[in-house]
């Protein structure tokens, strides 16, 4: 899931483990533990993009690393407060200034997920983050910059309990996506994938953020504030209930679809699109095709009545058996993928898993995506590639479109 809401998970986690002891600093810390393992993504400072994507959702998302570091980070986060060392204003201002910036990234990356929105809606986001922003400001001046915070009263294993559960309930909720995530490394590498989520869902997130800020502004001790956040974990757990029945659906709609219209495959996958968990995308696989379609939950057909096709073409002649750039894009899209040779010599390489973005493209623009394949002397070279000159505001209309269960392009070309 994305950083905002795995930091959403991780407070409203420590608020449960912590809060009646040490108030918002339970929700600070559990903040803190939830993103920790999203920090792998800095591994594309330091090496390549292909080595990246194996890294990201690795040892930093299992279950090994879950249940040895809080023991570590439990007791740096002992000995800070044990020494006095948060007491000194210096330290007081360094982590104002750490969590201001960690404020911008996430609005800078809110604000880009909306770039290609109206400018009304522009607007509203960027007013909602700058009052949030202000907000936090005045709360971090008065009760943190100006006064000498209390020491929190908890021994080692509290800090270890909260930032066990904090840290474990990341890949958890990863695992729900279609991503995956390698919850056994390193004993294993295989990627769990419910497939059930989408990675950015706001109904998911909205609701659960509401409940753990309004939880915040309550006295510790409050029974009402440990309702609150109780609600927000019930949200979240209760949402992705819905959202596994809705896939049990989806599937029995895609097996279904296929059967109707005569069509064998020996496995398919079906996941939700992006921000929602109403429209699915699906790709089924045969000997020698790849059938890819989409359903809405407010269809009014039963059945997914047409699918794109694409041959099942994952030649690169000049890849070796053990090229290392290829076996790790084979492994990361669980083999569903389509190869297609370009007249520079290079290929497209596109993950099938997440289906095609609207349009009337041809479809081999349309994926979300895909990567440039060009083949050297040390093996095949890869960097991922975005769709050129694409409107990205009309593929989310026609997104939305087709989620209400009703096909914008089919209803121009019928106007036409």
């Amino acid at each position: 899931m994305d950083s905002l809401t795995q930091i959403t998970l991780g407070a409203a986690v420590g608020e449960l483990v912590l809060g009646r002891k040490i108030g918002n600093k339970a929700m600070l810390w559990g903040a803190v533990a939830g993103t920790i393992p999203d920090l792998d993504v800095f591994a594309r400072l330091w090496m390549n993009e292909i080595d990246a994507l194996a890294v990201h959702r690795g040892f930093s998302h299992s279950i090994l690393f879950a249940a040895t570091a809080p023991f570590v980070l439990g007791y740096i986060i002992d000995r800070y407060y044990q020494s006095g060392a948060y007491q000194k204003k210096w330290v007081r201002w360094v982590s104002f200034s750490v969590w201001l910036l960690f404020y911008l990234v996430i609005t800078s990356g809110v604000l880009f997920l909306f770039r290609d929105s109206a400018p009304l809606t522009i607007g509203i986001v960027g007013t909602l983050c700058m009052a949030v922003g202000v907000l936090l400001v005045r709360h971090w001046r008065t009760g943190y910059l100006l006064q000498t915070p209390a020491s929190p009263q908890v021994a080692y294993r509290d800090w270890v309990k909260l930032l066990f559960w904090a840290i474990f309930t990341h890949p958890l909720l990863d695992a729900f996506t279609a991503y995956g995530t390698q919850l056994f490394y390193p004993f294993s590498n295989f990627r769990v994938a419910f497939n059930v989520v989408a990675i950015v869902d706001p109904i998911y997130t909205v609701p659960f953020l509401g409940a753990v800020i309004l939880a915040a502004t309550m006295a510790r001790d409050s029974r009402l504030r440990r309702r609150v956040n109780m609600a927000g974990l019930f949200w979240s757990t209760g949402y992705l209930m819905l959202c596994s029945v809705n896939k049990l659906w989806i599937d029995r709609v895609f097996e279904r679809s296929l059967a109707a219209q005569g069509i064998e495959v020996s496995r398919f996958t079906a996941s939700p699109t992006i921000f929602n968990n109403l429209l699915w995308s699906g790709v089924a696989e045969s000997d020698s095709t790849y059938y890819l379609g989409m359903y809405s939950l407010l269809d009014d057909e039963p059945l997914i009545q047409e699918f794109d096709q694409v041959p099942r073409n994952h030649a690169v002649p000049e890849a070796a058996e053990d090229d290392h750039a290829m076996n790790i894009l084979k492994w990361f899209t669980n083999g569903y993928y389509y190869v297609i040779p370009k007249p520079d010599g290079t290929y497209q390489f596109n993950d099938l898993r997440y289906g095609t973005l609207g349009g009337n493209e041809p479809i081999e623009e349309r994926f979300v995506f895909s990567f440039k394949l060009t083949p050297g002397e040390n093996g095949i070279e890869v960097s991922q590639t975005q769709p050129e000159n694409r409107d990205m505001g009309k593929d989310f209309e026609n997104l939305w479109r087709r989620m209400l269960g009703r096909d914008l392009l089919a209803e121009e070309s019928t106007r036409k």
